[in-house]
């Protein structure tokens, strides 16, 4: 499977020219040809959907660089380009390439359920401290009635006094994490003129996530300050 699918970046199952090429014995020109043939066929913005143009650096002896067109595509892409593949060989190489789409896709689905049941979990672990005022202020070691965005500003405030960073570069790590975590991109969001980080969040419903990754930031300060949470 290694050999004929990969996963992309944004967690679909793709393969690519060059593998295309080696797994049915083809050169890569062909192939790539081919691919044009099928872009004369079908419109370009549904293309665009199958089929990504990339390239590859290839060292040359000289020492300079040359690059070399590569063209992802998905399993729609492939089997738009290899429906003109014929022969015996070539049907069971298809049959292998449906199975390695297959096994990647249940592969990237079964990580996905694994994050979200454990994403879920975590939130209502969360939602369950909130049920009980004490319980919440037990834990920030603050006043009963404070609000969930007050509890975000004291632990962005102390995070930043005790790492000795300003809470600019605070910010720019939680939206990491909440990309990294829930695939969240405030790089999408649009920022009202003169909207304060805090209102942005909170008119996207993400308040909730965004304490979690505080809250993880804060205990892991704690922790590695010797700290004991009460």
């Amino acid at each position: 499977m290694d050999n004929l699918v990969f996963r992309g970046a944004d967690n679909r199952a793709l393969t690519n020219s060059l593998l295309v090429a080696e797994k049915f014995g083809k050169e890569h020109g062909d192939v790539l040809k081919a691919i044009d043939a099928v872009f004369t066929k079908v419109p370009e913005n549904q293309c665009k959907g199958y089929f990504s143009d990339t390239s590859i650096e290839i060292p040359q002896p000289n020492g300079g660089i040359r690059h070399s067109r590569v063209v992802v595509m998905n399993r729609d892409g492939f089997t738009l380009l290899v429906m003109g593949f014929t022969g015996k060989r070539a049907f069971q190489f298809k049959l292998a390439y449906i199975a390695a789409f297959n096994a990647m896709e249940k592969a990237i689905k079964e990580d996905y359920t694994s994050a979200l049941s454990d994403m879920n979990q975590r939130i209502k672990v969360l939602e369950e401290k909130y049920s009980s005022e004490n319980e919440l202020s037990y834990l920030l070691r603050l006043t009963p009635g404070i609000s969930l965005r007050d509890s975000i500003q004291y632990l962005i405030d102390d995070c930043a006094e005790r790492m000795k960073v300003s809470k600019k570069n605070l910010w720019y790590e939680i939206f990491r994490q909440l990309h990294s975590r829930y695939h969240i991109s405030f790089s999408s969001c649009e920022r009202r003129p003169k909207e304060k980080i805090l209102d942005l969040v909170d008119r996207y419903g993400l308040l909730i996530r965004v304490y979690v990754v505080a809250l993880d930031m804060y205990d892991m300060i704690m922790r590695n300050n010797g700290i004991r949470n009460m």
